[in-house]
Parts: C-alpha cells; structure tokens; sequence
C-alpha cells in the first residue's frame, strides 16, 4: 500500500489543501525519505530516528521556520498512519518545534545584485564558469526563478525572439516570464561557451550544466550564490530565494502591479503576494525615519511646563 500517496490524497481530498500546499508536504517528506538509509521503512521508524534528522536539518543550516515547517508535515503524516491502525507508537508525537519569529524576508539592494553578477568580460576573458554562474544570478533576480526552475530549464524554454522564459514551477505549473535585455545578453554569452563544452558529450536540453556535461544541482548553485556573495562583501545571510525576493521588492518599489508580479512569481493566492508591499512599507518607514529633518530632532521634555 502507498501510505505516501493516500495521505497526499488525504490532504487534497479530505484537508482540502491547496496543490502548493500539498506539493510543499511531499517536498518535505521526500527530505526525510531521502535521509533514511536504504531499507529503512518510514513506519517502523522510532523516535530517536525523528531526532536524528531534525538535528541533521539544523546542521544543515536551515532556518526555525523551515525546520517547523518540516516538523508539522511529520507530525500530520504520523497522525493519519497512526488514525489508519499502521502504526502501533507515534514516533512523532513528542516532536517540538522550535520557535521562530515571523520576519520579512531578506532581500538585496540593487549595487548588491549588481555586484554579484559582475561585470561582462570583454572579448574571449574569463572562465565559462564564471561567466555561466553570471548567467545563473542574472537570471535569478531578472526572473524571479525559483532555484529548482533554474536548474529544471531548458533550451526550448528560451524565446529571444519575444523575450519571454518559459518556467515550470510548482505542481508543473507553467508560467511566461519576460526576459530583460541584459539576461539575454548573458544567456547569449553563456550559450556560445555552453555550446563548446557539450562538444561530443551526450546531449541534454538543460540551459545550465556543469563542467562535466550534466545538469546542474541546486547546492551547486547554492554554492555559487554564497560564493558570490561573500565575494561582493554582502554579510547578509542569503540564498538563492533571496535573489527572487529582491525581484519581487524591486519591482513593486517602483511600482509594478502586484497582479503582475503575482504571475510571474508564480504564486496562485494573491495575498502571497502581498507580503512585498509590506517590505515597501518597511522600506519607506525606514527612509522616512532616516532622512525627515524633524527625525533628528531631540523630542520635547515631558512632564514640566514649558518656559
């Protein structure tokens, strides 16, 4: 019996969730699937087994709220095997989740992208990675790419001619992103070198590969992105999804329609969305605080008549 597929049925059917909701469950179950040893079977797992991976998540570096997030989805599919009888102990039932606080995400100023990327080499200077791991950035923060779109996209999914980038995101859902002068300006580049690189190897339709001739993996652009970063001088904590966040402030910072960054984020609820107006607000009270000469401005004594 798939115990995996009759609970994500469960959740769609019965729970009523959303595909992305349901798509972000089987994401974090595949995590602990892929944690296991081979031969270990997720309904015979103990308790000690769930702490174990839940410390190898905080090794891992990942945050509070992801590590919660991962925590629930366990705890709701140890719950359903224990309510069909699979189960004769919850080993899930003492898993607590560490607290977070909600914050906004972190995302990128402008001069910070830019440095990242670098600037274009002239002639034949530089190193195809180098230029290739350009590519990957400016695609990132020029589309709003999710890393896993990044890596899944294909040449046939490139439209120069209209300017457009065909991206799958979650649940395969299908999107048309336009494409800036500059990211085709870097695929351009990149694609010549690509070109080289394949020569005589088995051919693959994805847009980034390695030096070996293979798809390229999300840590590895994790690491590019990191590397970049620290690279640049920016001490910020930042990912490959910061880079999609710094799209998305970006754009409404000068104004896009949210409806129009909903669509090329992806993202099926609006209200999603709408957490980059938030980052606006923030932006603006900042900048208000900082700059309105009356800010600066010692505020009035309190509790005594004025002479």
């Amino acid at each position: 019996m798939n115990y995996f597929e009759d609970f994500f049925s469960h959740l769609r059917f019965e729970r009523r969730l959303s595909g992305n909701s349901v798509d972000a469950y089987r994401d974090d179950l595949d995590d602990l699937k892929q944690f296991l040893e081979p031969g270990e079977d997720i309904t015979r797992l103990k308790r000690e087994r769930l702490f174990d991976f839940v410390v190898s998540l905080h090794e891992r570096g990942l945050t509070n709220r992801t590590v919660a997030r991962r925590i629930s989805c366990i705890r709701g599919f140890y719950r359903y095997l224990d309510k069909l009888g699979v189960i004769g102990e919850n080993p899930a039932a003492l898993l607590d989740s560490p607290q977070y606080l909600k914050s906004l995400p972190e995302f990128l100023t402008v001069g910070e992208v830019e440095a990242m990327i670098g600037p274009v080499p002239d002639g034949a200077d530089g190193d195809w990675q180098d230029i290739r791991n350009s590519c990957m950035i400016e695609m990132l923060y020029s589309c709003g790419m999710r890393v896993s779109e990044l890596c899944g996209l294909r040449n046939t999914d490139l439209n120069f001619e209209r300017g457009f980038v065909r991206v799958f995101g979650k649940g395969s859902k299908e999107r048309l992103v336009p494409m800036g002068e500059r990211a085709m300006g870097w695929l351009k580049r990149y694609l010549a070198y690509r070109g080289i690189v394949m020569d005589g190897r088995k051919r693959i339709d994805n847009v980034f590969v390695s030096r070996t001739g293979k798809p390229l993996s999300r840590v590895t652009v994790w690491s590019v992105v990191k590397e970049r970063a620290a690279e640049a001088g920016i001490m910020k904590d930042i990912s490959p999804h910061t880079l999609r966040h710094s799209f998305a402030t970006h754009l409404v910072n000068e104004g896009a329609d949210l409806r129009a960054v909903q669509e090329m984020l992806g993202h099926s609820d609006i209200s999603t969305t709408q957490i980059y107006t938030h980052i606006t607000s923030s932006v603006m009270k900042s900048a208000h605080s900082a700059y309105h000469p009356l800010e600066s401005v010692r505020p009035p004594r309190t509790g005594g008549v004025p002479r």
